[in-house]
């Protein structure tokens, strides 16, 4: 889940790296949303599944993920080492989207590259330096983490206080 709020997070960003398992674990959490969407859609409204008409749930989804999925994808390439201009590949039919599926696959570059720093920073066997696995969502806004939260400052506090 991490990767998908990754992608949500990093909506407008093109800069940058992501790593083959954001891209897949995004595209994963993505494809069972709109499944989900499209039953909620036959209940909701009796449209059956399996028919070529989507209903209003499908098609929030599919809006609300399209940006997130371009940028994962453009991030990607960058990861691989290739510029992000190389997504419109995909536009030619059949070949520009088996280019584009072989290019996801391809391992990460490890070193560092014209498009930032390798995203697990540094090699692999190099120990992580903080307790919370490697993300790239900002330490503010990871839950279950006390980040950059002052411990002293709470201290003395009932719980509603502490929330104001």
């Amino acid at each position: 889940m991490r990767s998908y709020f990754d992608g949500l997070l990093r909506y407008f960003e093109f800069s940058g790296r992501s790593t083959r398992m954001q891209y897949w674990m995004f595209s994963l959490a993505t494809l069972i949303i709109a499944i989900g969407a499209a039953f909620g859609d036959s209940y909701l409204s009796g449209i059956p599944v399996t028919s070529a008409q989507t209903g209003p749930l499908t098609i929030f989804v599919a809006l609300f993920h399209a940006i997130p999925a371009i940028t994962l994808t453009v991030r990607r390439l960058h990861d691989i080492g290739r510029s992000g201009w190389w997504y419109w590949i995909g536009l030619i039919p059949l070949v520009g989207a088996i280019i584009l599926l072989v290019w996801m696959c391809w391992p990460s570059e490890e070193h560092a590259n014209d498009h930032g720093e390798r995203p697990h920073g540094g090699s692999r066997s190099a120990p992580q330096r903080e307790s919370v696995p490697y993300s790239t969502i900002p330490r503010q806004v990871r839950m279950g983490t006390n980040g950059t939260r002052p411990q002293k400052a709470y201290e003395g506090l009932s719980a509603p206080q502490r929330f104001i």
